[in-house]
């Protein structure tokens, strides 16, 4: 019996340094697509000159998209991460293949429809693929250190993406079909990996030709009702979630604060940035690709660390507190001389990288932690959902603010939000503190 505990724990131990390199191999490619992803709404405003309104509606498909990401994982974990994987790596990434065709605002803003309609697959699949072969002591670890090698891509890439834009706005279109490729090379590392023994998951690694394989209905040939039942039974299964587990429940709320802020910023700022700070491509990748990407990347491993060692809600509580600044740096732009546009803009996205590097750990992971086993990718697809659902509501209110108030207005309430959610956090690890001490857990 014990060489059998000990045969399996070897295995295990070999399957997570198998899935840890193949995974940190994948981000140099997920760093390449990340550097284009990066700038969708900064084309669509500079190179296709597109209006406030068309850029607020691509920012919205994105974060919009992610209300799929329910079924998505509701889907997967029944059946087919890998597989799913595949088939997002297609729709929502080797899509752009197809950008050379997008010539006009509406025609570049209909492809990345496709793009945020795939985009919310990606996350429970991979989330549900780390949690089955890594373990829960190493994730926030091996994800800093991924962190790490995608926004040293990122911000390496920036330097000749902005160069090449900045020379010829027009390049996006032979420069985003190779970032779309990349991103698709990443989905394929990660379901091309081995399952652990004992995964209950129907989940055999994907080939290219299990793309193309049409999904059975679950709920028999499609009829109103049935259908209807379909579309509501994840998020029925959702509320019954957060009946049971009230202290994810917090959790995703102060991520719904901190959300609202983060997304009224994403409409608001490449307008700022080009009509009124009137920032070059050069300007704006150094500000919002490589400041950015450089400050997580040296961050992530930290506080992918901080994350395993402490909570996610503790970290949580830090990087909401200090992203208040980033819309305050913002706001600051231009209004003194001692700073120029560009270095005010510079100075944002320094305090944004901060802020973010906690952030980005504990979004992409922190679900995890209140997960039970077997259960991080479909609790992970309830939290990118919710991701769409403040994402219908925060990028709108933005433009509205802006359009009604003005730039300063917007700033001021996404930093009131962003000190919200940090208090918010504050309270819920007392309460969770507090419940763990009743309980006589450690």
């Amino acid at each position: 019996m014990r060489d059998e505990v000990s045969r399996e724990s070897r295995e295990d131990a070999v399957l997570a340094s198998l899935t840890t390199r193949r995974y940190l191999l994948g981000m140099v490619f997920q760093g390449v697509w990340w550097a284009g992803y990066l700038l969708f709404p900064f084309v669509l405003a500079k190179s296709l000159h597109a209006p406030g309104a068309l850029v607020t509606l691509a920012v919205t498909m994105d974060t919009a998209g992610m209300l799929l990401a329910l079924y998505w994982g509701h889907l997967m974990a029944r059946r087919g991460r890998r597989r799913w994987l595949l088939r997002g790596g297609l729709g929502g990434r080797l899509i752009l293949l197809l950008t050379p065709l997008a010539t006009t605002p509406v025609a570049f803003v209909a492809l990345l429809a496709v793009v945020h309609f795939f985009g919310s697959l990606v996350y429970p699949a991979v989330n549900g693929i780390l949690q089955a072969n890594l373990p829960a002591d190493r994730r926030g670890r091996v994800f800093g250190q991924g962190a790490l090698i995608q926004n040293l891509t990122t911000a390496a890439i920036s330097l000749a993406v902005g160069a090449l834009l900045e020379r010829d706005a027009g390049l996006y279109r032979a420069i985003f079909p190779v970032m779309g490729t990349s991103g698709f090379v990443y989905l394929w590392i990660l379901s091309r990996l081995p399952r652990p023994a004992g995964d209950t998951a129907v989940d055999p690694p994907a080939g290219f030709a299990d793309i193309f394989t049409v999904p059975r209905l679950p709920l028999g040939p499609v009829r109103w009702r049935r259908l209807a039942a379909a579309l509501a039974t994840p998020f029925r299964q959702a509320l019954q979630t957060y009946r049971e587990d009230r202290a994810y429940l917090w959790y995703e709320i102060n991520f719904m604060i901190y959300g609202t802020a983060f997304m009224m910023l994403n409409p608001v700022v490449p307008l700022y940035f080009t009509e009124r700070l009137d920032l070059g491509y050069a300007q704006i990748t150094n500000a919002r690709v490589l400041i950015a990407s450089l400050g997580v990347a040296v961050l992530g491993p930290l506080t992918g660390r901080l994350m395993d060692r402490f909570h996610p809600v503790r970290l949580c509580t830090i990087a909401f507190a200090v992203l208040v600044l980033y819309p305050a740096a913002l706001a600051l732009a231009g209004r003194f001389s001692v700073l120029s546009p560009a270095a005010a803009a510079y100075l944002a996205f320094g305090v944004y990288a901060l802020g973010m590097s906690g952030v980005n750990v504990a979004w992409h992971v922190g679900s995890i932690s209140f997960a039970p086993p077997g259960q991080g990718g479909y609790y992970q697809g309830i939290h990118v959902t919710m991701v769409g659902v403040r994402g219908v509501v925060g990028p709108l209110a933005g433009y509205a603010v802006l359009r009604l108030l003005g730039y300063l207005e917007v700033f001021v309430a996404a930093a009131i939000f962003f000190l919200l959610a940090s208090f918010s956090s504050v309270f819920l690890w007392r309460w969770m503190k507090r419940a763990a001490d009743a309980s006589g857990e450690v």
